[in-house]
């Protein structure tokens, strides 16, 4: 379990490792690329099928505009909407990871991190287990020689300004709610009784304060969904809705044999869910009341033949098929049927606004309507 949490004030003046050397040539790419405008670009103007630069192959992040992404011996950055904001910059290594949100990109290592755009690689006193990003902060989880875990939380000029630590078997995942006010939540389990409990945490990191504490008991729960006014938890049994203040729980709703696949978040919240154990013939769609009463409006869906991807996009489900797009109202009634300009053998969802097309290790970017 969570043990501590403190404010660290200054950052480690330690000196850099040799690992830090391969992040070294990565402090100019602030100035070459000018990537902290590239990636608030506007997304008008776009093509309504693309082909990126790289293929499936390739070590790349999405950054919400666009891609930035490793190409021989350069780390490039590809506009979705606009080309004249492509770039490249020559690096002498590839052996590194990329995360990004739709305002702040990093680069990564075993020991090291660079935020794009601050002066100085982060030096990490341990191994970096993964990263993900907010609009406003970056939070590294590491494991230190001892095996105990933490997140720690830095800002977009790479300040230090929070750390939470875990026992090394407890955290399970962590992540950053879709919503403007910086919340970070954390996901605990715990086996030391008869049954699991699962602990979720959320944090605002702006004030620094944690806002709610849930316990689960008696099922494993993976997905965390937030809106304006809830939070709810997909669980092996359950789909639990939660006050967003206090975390209070406010009803359960039944969902046993069945898996979370994706989420919309409108006015009124939609889940898609598809059966455990691997058959998609039959998909669920839940609209999920954010009041005091788990009267969800379920509808059901049978996926045309060869189904490769099932989404739920700006409140409508579409799915896929090697030559069309299939699109749903969340009451399970087929709005249209549109031809492929290619044909394809995956597709993933980015966000509501792109969705990734792939034939042969070529990529696609389709522009959603």
């Amino acid at each position: 379990m969570r043990k501590k949490r403190y404010v660290v004030k200054q950052r480690s003046r330690m000196i850099l490792r040799i690992g830090i050397l391969a992040l070294g040539a990565l402090l100019a790419i602030g100035l070459v690329f000018g990537l902290i405008h590239l990636l608030k670009s506007t997304k008008k103007g776009a093509k309504e099928l693309t082909e990126l630069p790289f293929t499936d192959t390739a070590n790349y992040a999405y950054t919400g505009s666009g891609f930035l992404y490793f190409q021989e011996g350069k780390l490039c950055y590809k506009d979705i909407a606009d080309s004249r904001k492509d770039t490249s910059y020559k690096i002498n290594t590839d052996e590194l990871k990329l995360t990004a949100s739709d305002s702040i990109s990093v680069l990564y290592h075993d020991t090291a991190v660079q935020i794009v755009g601050s002066e100085a690689p982060i030096v990490v006193s341990g191994k970096v287990l993964g990263v993900k990003c907010s609009q406003a902060h970056v939070a590294v989880l590491r494991e230190d020689s001892a095996g105990k875990t933490a997140i720690v939380i830095y800002d977009g000029a790479g300040t230090q300004t929070d750390q939470m630590d875990f026992d090394a078997a407890d955290l399970i995942d962590f992540g950053f709610s879709n919503r403007q006010d910086e919340t970070l939540w954390t996901l605990e389990m715990d086996l030391s009784a008869s049954t699991p409990v699962c602990t979720i945490t959320t944090y605002n990191l702006a004030t620094k304060r944690t806002t709610g504490v849930i316990n689960v008991q008696n099922q494993l729960t993976g997905d965390v969904i937030f809106t304006d006014k809830s939070l709810f938890l997909s669980c092996t049994s359950d789909l639990i809705r939660y006050t967003l203040a206090g975390s209070s729980e406010v009803y359960r709703i039944s969902v046993y044999g069945w898996k979370l696949a994706d989420s919309s978040i409108g006015e009124s919240p939609i889940l898609l869910y598809k059966q455990r154990g691997g058959s998609n013939s039959i998909l669920k769609l839940y609209t999920v009341p954010e009041g005091d009463v788990g009267s969800a409006a379920i509808s059901t869906v049978h996926p045309p033949e060869g189904a490769l991807g099932e989404f739920l996009i700006k409140g409508k489900l579409v799915i896929y098929t090697p030559t069309a797009a299939y699109t749903y109202s969340a009451a399970g009634k087929l709005l249209s049927r549109d031809d492929l300009p290619i044909e394809i053998d995956g597709a993933k969802k980015l966000s509501d606004d792109h969705i990734m097309l792939s034939k042969d290790g070529k990529l696609y970017i389709s522009v959603t309507k």
